[in-house]
C-alpha cells in the first residue's frame, strides 16, 4: 500500500475537457467546519460538511482527508480514483458519509487509528448445490430521472425498492434503471439534505421524480462583516434577506423600496414618489443621534461602500443587516447607525445558464385624489366665511351659486378645471433583465444587463423639439468572473455600473425630490386650486388663464416649457486577489474604485405665447390679454454640463486563519483599510481602518467572538484623529447539550448569544471639516459698527473672526448592547428570534447654545450630546409542507425602538417643558388645543392670542391651553405634543402558499406611535389660491363649526389667515399610524411535464405582483401617511405582469 499519488492536470486539458462536457452542470460549494463530537479519535465522532457533485472519486478523497485528520491508504490498481461521484453531508459523522461514497461500488473500507484503509470488495465463489432449478421470477425495468425543484438533476441519488435490498444510484445526469420484483413496486429516493419521497411504479417504465429540500436539516449562510457565518454560530445581530425577496416587491424604482417589511428592526419610509427621486429613508433600530442623515446606515455592496439603490434586484445574491456593535464594529466608523451589506450573485462552475426577466406595469397614486368640493359648493362656504369674517361685501348671490351648479349653465362663463382630475393619469413601469452565468473549473462568470424605466403620472405629451414628461430611465450592466489559478490562488474582478436619465418638466425641476419647497409653490398649486374660467387649453391649441399665472395658473403652460434633463454615468471596479498560504491562512488584497458623473441640460425650450382670456366681473363677457396671434419663440437648446461628480479609491490587505482540531475551532482576521473619496472640487476626505477580529468555538456549543477596530480620520487636531473601538460577543448553543436533546424533544434548536461594545461615529461633522483650525469670515464694502460703542462706518474689504477653533472634538461614541433568544421548534417548523437591544451615544458634536453673553462670534462645535435608545425585536416564522403538492408559511416581525435624549445643551432661558433632555429624539413642540370657543363669552374670557389681535377672534377659532399661566397664548406654552415623525414602531406579517405551480405570496406593514404635522395648505380653506384664495379640501372643511353645527370639527371657516389658528398644535398634529397592503405576488411555475413537452426552458414562470396596493390610516384617504405633506409628488402603487425564464 502507498500513499495516494495525486495527478496533476493542466489548465489547457481542463479547459479541452469542459468544452467536451457540453451542457453538463459542474457545481463545486465546499463548507469547511468541524463540529461537536466527545472526542476525535474516531471516524464515529467526527462530523463532516462537505458537498461535492460530479467529481473524481481523488477529490472527495482530498476534501475529507484536509477536513479531518484521516488520511486514506490504498492501491493504485484497487481503486479507480477517476470514477465520477457525487457526495453532500451536513454535519454527519464520518462514517455515515463513507457508507453513502462506497454504497453499490466494489471499494470497502476499513478504519484503523487515523487511517481508512480502501481494498476491493472480495468476490465469494458461492458453493455449487444441486437442488431442483426454481422457476424464475419475471422482473421489471424501471427507468427515470432524479430532479430538484429548480429542475437540475440530483446525480448520486439513492433508489432503492421498497422492503427490499435492491437499490441503484443515479448517474451524472440524475439518470437510474433498476429492476424491481413487478410491476406494483415501490421506490424510495433519497438524497442528504432532501426529503425521501416514496413513488409508486404502477406500471410505468420510466418515472421523473422531484425531490424537495429539507430546509431544517440545511445550515443557512449569512453574510456578515468581511465573510460568511454559518447562523448557527453567528453570535452578532444579523439578519438577512433573500434576492427572491426583493423581487417579489413588485417592480419597485429602488431597491430600498423593497426593503420594506421583511427584515425586523429595519424601517423604510418613502417621502414622495417622483421618478429619480423615489428612494426610501432607512432606519435601523429608530434613530440614536440628531440630524436626520445621522442615523442612517452604511451601505456596503461587495465589501465597498457604495449606493445600493441602483442595483438591479435581479443582480442580488443577498442583502443582510448588521444590527449590533460585535456586527459591525470591523466596518468603522461609519457603522455606528448600523450596516447593510450587499452580496451580489457570481457564477458558478457548470453549464452555460442564461434567465430572462421581463415585467410591464401600471402606476397610479395612492392618495385619493377626489378630495375637491365642487365651485359651487366652496362658494357656498365663502359666503359662510365672509359672514365670520364680517365682509359682506364679499358675498356672492344665490344665482350666482345656482348658476355653478346648474348642469346646463354657460361654461364659457360658468367652468372651472380640477386640476388633480385633468393632470393625473396612469403611468407606465418597466423592467428587463438578462443574465447568462456558468463556468469550468479555471474561471466562473456571472454577467447582467438590465433596463428599467419609472414613467410619469401626470398627462403631458412629447413635443416636437423637447419631452416635458418626467420620467426616469436606467440601464444597468455587471460583469463578476473569478479566475482559480491554482488551487491556491484565486482572483475576482467585478465590474459594474450603470447609465440614467431623469427628465424633468418646468414645474417638477423645481421640487426637492419630489417634495415642494420654495420654487416648487407653482406646482404645490396643483394639488390646491382649481382654474377657474374656460378650459385650459382652446381649440386652437392656445392656453387661458385667468387674472394672471402666478395667482392661478394653468399647468398646461410647463408642458410647453421645455425639459430639464439630468443623466449620470456611475462606474464600480474590483479587483481581489485571494492567496492560500496553507490549508488554514489566507491572504487577500482588494483595490476598488467609484466613479460617478452626472451632466445636465435645458433642451428645446420655449416660451409659449399665453393667451390671457377670462370672464369679466359681472359674467356678460370677457376680456382677453396678449395678442392672440404672436408667435412663440424659437426653441433653443442648452448646452449640456457637468453638474456633479465623485469618485473614491479603496484598497484593503487582509489577512484569515481558521483551524479546527478536535473540539476546537479558531478564527482570526487581521485588517487594514483605506478609503480616499472626493465630491467635485472639493478637498478628498481620507478614512483608514486597522481591524482584526478573533473568534473560537467549542464543539460549535460554546462560542466566542472579539472584534476591534482601529479608526482613523483627518478631520481632527493631530493627536486625536484615531480611536479604537472593540466589542465582545458570546453564544451557547443550547440544544447541543445532551441534557437538552434528551428532555426537550419538541424543540431543535436554541441559542443565548449576548454582545457587547463601542462603535465610533464621524457623520456629526458634516462639511464643518477641520474644527480644530480657527476659520475668518470676509465682508466686502457696508456700514458696520466695527467695536461696541464706536459709530456706524462705512468699510472696504473687512476680514473677521469666524468660527473658533476647538482642538478637542472628536469621535462620537455608540455604546451598544444586544440580547437574544433564537429557537426552532417542532422540527424547526417554528422559528424564532427575540432580541433586546439598548445604545447610548456620547460625545455627539453639536454645536454650543450655552455662551457667555458677550461671545459675539459663530458659536463652536463640542462633543457634548448624549443620547439613549432601546427595544426589542422580533421574528416568527412558520413553515409547513402539509403534503407533496402543498406547502405554506406565514412570517412576522416586529420591532419598538424608544429614544430618550440625555443632552443637548439647551440655552439657560429655555423653559422648562421645551428643554431637550428626556424628550424623545426628533421631538416637537407644539400648543394644547382646548377644543373650540363655542360663545363670545368663552372668546371675551381666554387668555389674550399671541399670534392675532384679539379682535380678529370669533366664536368657533381653536382654544388653547395657558400652560405658562401668563395670560397670553404664546410659544412659551408650547409643549411636547406628539410621537417621532420617523418610525420607532412596526410590524409586518406575509403569508403564503404554494400549491404544485401556483404560489401566492402577500406582505402587509404597518407603523404606530408616528405623527405627522398637516400643513396649512392642507389644513386650512384659507390657504388656497386663484381667484378666491379660498378652496374646501377635505371633508373636515365640510364640518366646520358654526352656532348651527356646534360638534362640528373644524375651525369656523375664514376667508384669510388671522393667525390664531395657525401655530403648531395638537389640532394640526394627527396620529398617523396605518397599515398597508404592501406587496401580493400571484405566481405559476411550469412543470416538469410541460418543460419538457417544450424542451427548451429549464424553469417558467409568470407572476402577476403589486405594491402599495392599500392603505388604512386614521389620515385623510388623500394624504398618504408615509409622506410628510399633501403637496408632494405622489407615492404610487403598482400593478405588475411579468415573466421568469430559464434555459
Amino acid at each position: 500500500m502507498k500513499n495516494l499519488v495525486i495527478q496533476r492536470e493542466s489548465i489547457l486539458f481542463l479547459l479541452q475537457r469542459n468544452l467536451k462536457m457540453k451542457f453538463t452542470a459542474l457545481f463545486l460549494i465546499v463548507t469547511l467546519f468541524q463540529t461537536h463530537a466527545n472526542g476525535p479519535s474516531t471516524s464515529e465522532d467526527v462530523r463532516v460538511t462537505i458537498n461535492l457533485k460530479n467529481v473524481s472519486l481523488e477529490k472527495v478523497l482530498n476534501r475529507i482527508e484536509s477536513i479531518t485528520d484521516f488520511k486514506f491508504v490504498y492501491k493504485d490498481d484497487d481503486v479507480n480514483y477517476n470514477k465520477r461521484v457525487s457526495v453532500k453531508a451536513n454535519k454527519k459523522p464520518l462514517i455515515k458519509v463513507l457508507d453513502q461514497l462506497f454504497y453499490d461500488t466494489d471499494i470497502k473500507y476499513s478504519v484503523s487509528n487515523k487511517q481508512i484503509v480502501l481494498k476491493p470488495r472480495p468476490i465469494i465463489e458461492p458453493v455449487k448445490v444441486e437442488t431442483p432449478k426454481p422457476v424464475e421470477q419475471t422482473k421489471f425495468q424501471v427507468t427515470g430521472t432524479v430532479f430538484d425543484e429548480y429542475g437540475q438533476p440530483l446525480p448520486g441519488a439513492n433508489v432503492l425498492e421498497k422492503g427490499t435490498t435492491n437499490g441503484a444510484q443515479t448517474d451524472f445526469d440524475g439518470k437510474f434503471t433498476i429492476r424491481v420484483n413487478n410491476e406494483n413496486a415501490t421506490l424510495v429516493v433519497s438524497y442528504l439534505g432532501f426529503d425521501p419521497k416514496e413513488v409508486p411504479v404502477n406500471g410505468q417504465a420510466n418515472v421523473q421524480i422531484t425531490l424537495k429540500e429539507n430546509l431544517a436539516e440545511l445550515d443557512e449562510v449569512v453574510v456578515v462583516g468581511y465573510g460568511t457565518q454559518k447562523k448557527e454560530t453567528v453570535v452578532g445581530s444579523v439578519t438577512q434577506a433573500k434576492g427572491e425577496e426583493i423581487l417579489r416587491a413588485g417592480s419597485v424604482a429602488t431597491v430600498s423600496e423593497a426593503l420594506t417589511g421583511i427584515m425586523p428592526g429595519v424601517s423604510t419610509q418613502q417621502a414622495a414618489g417622483q421618478p429619480g427621486s423615489t428612494a426610501s429613508t432607512i432606519l435601523i433600530r429608530g434613530q440614536s443621534t440628531f440630524g436626520g442623515s445621522g442615523n442612517q446606515p452604511l451601505f456596503i455592496v461587495d465589501g465597498v461602500e457604495r449606493d445600493f439603490n441602483d442595483l438591479d434586484p435581479n443582480e442580488i445574491e443577498s442583502i443582510s443587516v448588521l444590527k449590533d456593535a460585535s456586527a459591525t464594529a470591523v466596518f468603522g466608523v461609519k457603522a455606528a447607525n448600523g450596516v447593510v451589506v450587499v452580496t451580489t450573485k457570481r457564477g458558478k462552475a457548470g453549464e452555460t445558464k442564461v434567465n430572462f426577466f421581463s415585467s410591464w406595469g401600471l402606476k397610479e397614486p395612492t392618495m385619493d385624489t377626489d378630495y375637491y368640493a365642487d365651485f359651487a359648493t366652496t362658494l357656498e362656504a365663502y359666503n359662510e366665511a365672509a359672514m365670520n369674517d364680517r365682509a359682506y361685501g364679499l358675498l356672492y348671490s344665490q344665482s350666482e351659486i345656482d348658476m355653478w351648479r346648474d348642469p346646463n349653465r354657460d361654461r364659457d362663463f360658468y367652468s372651472y378645471t380640477t386640476w388633480i382630475e385633468e393632470l393625473l393619469k396612469t403611468g407606465v413601469n418597466s423592467q428587463y433583465n438578462v443574465n447568462v452565468s456558468g463556468g469550468n473549473d479555471f474561471v466562473t462568470y456571472f454577467s447582467s444587463l438590465g433596463y428599467q424605466f419609472d414613467g410619469d403620472i401626470f398627462d403631458f405629451e412629447k413635443q416636437k423639439d423637447f419631452d416635458p414628461r418626467t420620467y426616469q430611465r436606467k440601464f444597468t450592466w455587471r460583469s463578476n468572473l473569478d479566475f482559480n489559478f491554482s488551487k491556491s490562488t484565486k482572483f475576482k474582478v467585478g465590474l459594474s455600473g450603470n447609465f440614467k436619465t431623469i427628465n424633468k418638466n418646468s414645474l417638477t425641476r423645481l421640487t426637492n425630490n419630489g417634495i415642494t419647497t420654495g420654487g416648487g409653490n407653482t406646482f404645490a398649486r396643483i394639488w390646491q386650486t382649481p382654474l377657474i374660467g374656460p378650459q385650459p387649453i382652446l381649440p386652437d391649441g392656445r392656453l387661458t388663464t385667468e387674472e394672471g399665472a402666478v395667482v392661478n395658473p394653468n399647468f398646461y403652460k410647463g408642458e410647453r416649457e421645455g425639459q430639464w434633463r439630468d443623466r449620470s454615468t456611475t462606474l464600480y471596479t474590483d479587483f481581489t486577489l485571494v492567496q492560500n498560504l496553507t490549508k488554514d491562512l489566507r491572504v487577500q488584497g482588494r483595490l476598488s474604485y467609484n466613479y460617478f458623473q452626472e451632466y445636465g441640460n435645458n433642451n428645446g425650450l420655449i416660451r409659449q405665447n399665453v393667451l390671457y382670456y377670462y370672464p369679466n366681473e359681472d359674467l356678460t363677457g370677457f376680456i382677453q390679454d396678449g395678442d392672440p396671434d404672436a408667435i412663440a419663440g424659437p426653441p433653443t437648446v442648452n448646452a449640456e454640463n457637468i453638474t456633479g461628480s465623485s469618485n473614491s479609491l479603496y484598497y484593503e490587505l487582509r489577512v484569515n486563519y481558521d483551524k479546527s482540531f478536535g473540539d476546537h475551532d479558531i478564527g482570526a482576521m487581521g485588517l487594514f483599510s483605506r478609503r480616499r473619496a472626493q465630491s467635485g472640487t472639493n478637498f478628498p476626505r481620507f478614512e483608514e481602518s486597522w481591524v482584526g477580529r478573533a473568534t473560537y468555538a467549542y464543539k460549535s456549543k460554546y462560542l466566542l467572538e472579539f472584534n476591534g477596530a482601529y479608526n482613523g480620520n483627518e478631520n481632527w487636531a493631530p493627536g486625536l484623529r484615531y480611536g479604537f473601538f472593540p466589542s465582545l460577543a458570546g453564544g451557547w448553543v443550547v440544544s447541543r447539550e445532551d441534557w437538552f436533546k434528551e428532555n426537550v424533544k419538541f424543540m431543535n434548536f436554541l441559542k443565548l448569544r449576548y454582545s457587547y461594545g463601542e462603535i465610533g461615529s464621524d457623520k456629526g461633522i458634516g462639511n464643518n471639516r477641520f474644527l480644530y483650525i480657527s476659520q475668518y469670515d470676509g465682508r466686502s464694502g457696508g456700514t458696520a459698527q466695527l467695536f461696541f460703542g464706536d459709530p456706524l462706518i462705512n468699510y472696504g474689504n473687512l476680514f473677521l473672526e469666524g468660527r473658533p477653533a476647538v482642538p478637542g472634538n472628536t469621535w462620537e461614541t455608540a455604546v451598544k448592547q444586544d440580547l437574544a433568544v433564537e429557537m426552532g421548534l417542532f422540527n424547526n417548523k417554528l422559528q424564532s428570534t427575540i432580541e433586546f437591544f439598548q445604545e447610548n451615544r456620547k460625545d455627539i458634536l453639536i454645536q454650543r447654545n450655552t455662551v457667555a453673553p458677550w461671545f459675539g462670534a459663530v458659536t463652536p462645535f463640542a462633543n457634548i450630546g448624549e443620547t439613549k435608545n432601546h427595544g426589542v425585536d422580533i421574528e416568527l416564522r412558520w413553515n409547513h409542507k402539509v403534503s407533496e403538492n402543498f406547502e405554506y408559511f406565514l412570517r412576522g416581525n416586529m420591532s419598538i425602538s424608544e429614544s430618550r435624549i440625555v443632552a443637548q445643551d439647551d440655552a439657560p432661558s429655555t423653559a422648562p417643558q421645551q428643554r431637550n433632555e428626556g424628550k424623545p429624539i426628533g421631538w416637537t413642540a407644539g400648543l394644547l388645543n382646548d377644543g373650540i370657543y363655542q360663545s363670545w363669552d368663552e372668546v371675551y374670557n381666554s387668555p389674550t392670542s399671541g399670534y392675532a389681535p384679539d379682535d380678529t377672534l370669533i366664536p368657533g377659532n381653536l382654544s388653547y391651553v395657558d400652560y405658562n399661566a401668563d395670560g397670553i397664548i404664546s410659544d412659551l406654552d408650547r409643549v411636547p405634543i406628539n410621537n417621532p415623525q420617523f418610525a420607532t414602531k412596526t410590524f409586518a406579517f406575509t403569508v403564503g402558499f404554494k400549491y404544485k405551480g401556483v404560489s401566492v405570496n402577500a406582505l402587509f406593514n404597518g407603523m404606530w406611535d408616528i405623527s405627522k404635522n398637516l400643513a396649512e395648505s392642507y389644513m386650512y380653506e384659507w390657504a388656497g389660491a386663484g381667484m378666491l384664495g379660498f378652496q374646501l379640501l377635505n371633508n373636515e372643511q365640510r364640518d366646520a363649526w358654526s352656532f348651527d353645527n356646534p360638534d362640528g370639527v373644524h375651525p369656523a371657516l375664514r376667508t384669510q389667515n388671522t393667525g390664531h389658528d395657525r401655530p403648531l398644535s395638537t389640532y394640526t398634529n394627527r396620529a398617523a399610524d396605518f397599515l398597508r397592503f404592501k406587496t401580493l405576488e400571484v405566481k405559476y411555475q411550469l412543470g416538469k411535464k410541460a418543460k419538457d413537452a417544450i424542451g427548451f426552458f429549464d424553469s417558467f414562470e409568470i407572476f402577476v405582483n403589486g405594491n402599495n396596493l392599500a392603505t388604512w390610516s386614521d389620515l385623510p384617504s388623500h394624504f398618504d401617511p408615509e409622506q410628510n405633506q399633501l403637496i408632494v409628488y405622489p407615492i404610487t402603487k403598482r400593478y405588475n405582469l411579468g415573466v421568469r425564464l430559464s434555459f
